[in-house]
């Protein structure tokens, strides 16, 4: 039995925790409740910096330029500068040269809004899309003398196109190259601004003017046909233009737009259309131009600039520029969560979800397979030995020595499982802690059937001076064996 008591196993017994072991589970609450504290405050800090950066972005005051001041669609930035400032938004008005200066000035930085014609190939690295307001007509002014002579009676003028880096330049030159008249060969090209057509006396002035403005243009329009004498050029090549540029419409410039008596023009004149655009920097805030593209389509910015054809969603028909993020919030706005695009979207998902969760549990599956291939065989010796004694357990036929010899390979088989744990070889703890119970099972009933079992029978030879005296009926008869009572306490 004392050689029994050797074998058996260990027992974990459950003892009090020392006063290291206390020190160190107190230092790891105390650094675990630190570090909620710190996400918590880190929470805080993110939220507040979100928040002053939208308070921010919604106070910060933003810069446009419309152009010239002497247009209509200066008065249009001025207009939606008003609307902007009631509803909390301000806007600072500073004049440029024409389109392309303004998205040069966007593109540096000097500016954050524009209202322009686009259609001048300029990189859209810095440039955003906000909004289309309306289209602006391409006006054609000429002295009264050519009037009746068209483009043609316009071969070997003076043209002014309009200042450079407009897109009035752009556009008037590649209409005169359309009809066939180039220039320097077919017309001596001008570029007055606004304020020279002004100041210069009618002797002075091109015999055609180019201009590209809003309606009414009672700046610059209406003084060239009621004190300098200029008449209306009809235009109607917008349908033939614009297959080849499909940003060019047809529009109408509308009869006595600039005179009535004598009338000019005559009667409704078609010319060329191009779309007026709200731009911005690639920088400035999505709270801000989500609160502009309000002002514009929700307050009374279109009925006081005469737009009343204003439409969001006809940035879709004329986009020089990428969209900013804050006129796709604003175009999304009243988009329903839950779209059929979504629920497709969500269905694929699922059955991407639940064919990764399959192969997972398979993988997983195949992992434990794999780790349980190596403890098999241990388990199948160890219930080979359990089988071994359960039959001597039911034919009482229990043999102490065989025991001891399954107790014996028991302890090796578990000896050989453990060694291959610790080398790497055979992984798995929950594996490991299942083998090592039914181990300790197996032991236990071994050293039941060894407790319950009969002593080994020990035979005592007889003296060898018994034999030599001869006695015939002793040698004969049997023996009863007989015990020490040293033997018999064994």
């Amino acid at each position: 039995m004392a050689l029994a008591n050797l074998d058996m196993p260990a027992r974990t017994r459950r003892t009090a925790p020392t006063a290291e072991e206390t020190r160190a589970a107190l230092r790891g609450r105390i650094l675990a409740n630190r570090v909620v504290a710190f996400g918590v405050i880190a929470l805080f800090m993110l939220a507040g910096f979100f928040w002053f950066r939208s308070a921010v972005s919604g106070s910060q005051s933003l810069r446009m330029t419309a152009g010239s001041t002497l247009s209509y669609r200066h008065r249009m930035a001025q207009i939606l500068c008003d609307e902007a400032a009631d509803q909390g938004l301000q806007i600072d008005l500073i004049e440029s040269a024409g389109s392309l200066t303004a998205l040069e000035d966007i593109a540096s930085g000097k500016l954050d809004l524009a209202l322009v014609l686009g259609d001048l190939d300029f990189p859209v690295d810095m440039i955003r899309e906000v909004a289309v307001l309306c289209n602006e007509p391409l006006h054609l002014f000429v002295r009264p003398e050519l009037a009746d002579g068209g483009l043609v009676g316009l071969r070997g003028k003076r043209i002014c196109l309009g200042a450079d880096g407009t897109t009035s330049q752009k556009l008037a030159r590649q209409l005169l190259e359309f009809v066939g008249m180039k220039s320097g060969e077919d017309y001596v090209e001008d570029n007055l601004t606004y304020e020279q057509m002004l100041q210069l006396p009618p002797d002075k002035l091109p015999e055609g003017i180019f201009a590209m403005t809003a309606l009414p243009w009672v700046e610059v329009g209406e003084p060239l046909v009621q004190e300098k004498g200029y008449l209306m050029l009809e235009l109607p090549f917008a349908d033939a233009m614009g297959l080849r540029d499909p940003s060019l419409h047809d529009i109408i410039i509308p009869a006595f737009s600039y005179s009535v008596s004598p009338p000019v023009p005559p009667r409704p004149l078609h010319t060329l259309g191009h779309p007026l655009l709200i731009v911005a920097s690639r920088d400035t805030p999505e709270a801000a131009i989500e609160q502009l593209m309000r002002v514009v389509f929700d307050g009374d910015f279109g009925r006081r600039a005469r737009l009343s054809s204003l439409d969001p969603t006809a940035i879709d028909k004329a986009r020089d520029f990428p969209l900013h993020p804050g006129a796709l919030k604003y175009l999304h706005r009243n988009r329903p969560f839950i779209t059929t695009d979504l629920i497709d979207r969500i269905e694929n998902m699922r059955s991407f979800l639940v064919s990764a969760v399959l192969a997972v549990f398979l993988f997983w599956r195949w992992q434990k397979r794999r780790q349980l291939i190596g403890f098999e065989e241990y388990f199948d010796e160890v219930s080979e030995i359990e089988l071994d004694a359960m039959v001597m357990d039911k034919t009482h036929s229990v043999d102490p020595d065989v025991i001891r010899s399954l107790r014996i390979r028991l302890s090796s088989i578990k000896g050989q499982a453990l060694e291959r744990h610790a080398e790497g070889s055979l992984n798995g703890e929950e594996e490991m802690s299942g083998f090592l119970t039914h181990v300790a099972d197996v032991r236990s009933y071994l050293e039941s059937l060894l407790a319950a079992a009969p002593p080994t029978p020990v035979a005592v030879h007889a003296p060898q001076n018994a034999a030599s005296n001869g006695s015939t009926s002793t040698d004969s008869a049997p023996k009863p064996p007989t015990h020490s009572t040293t033997e018999s306490n064994s």
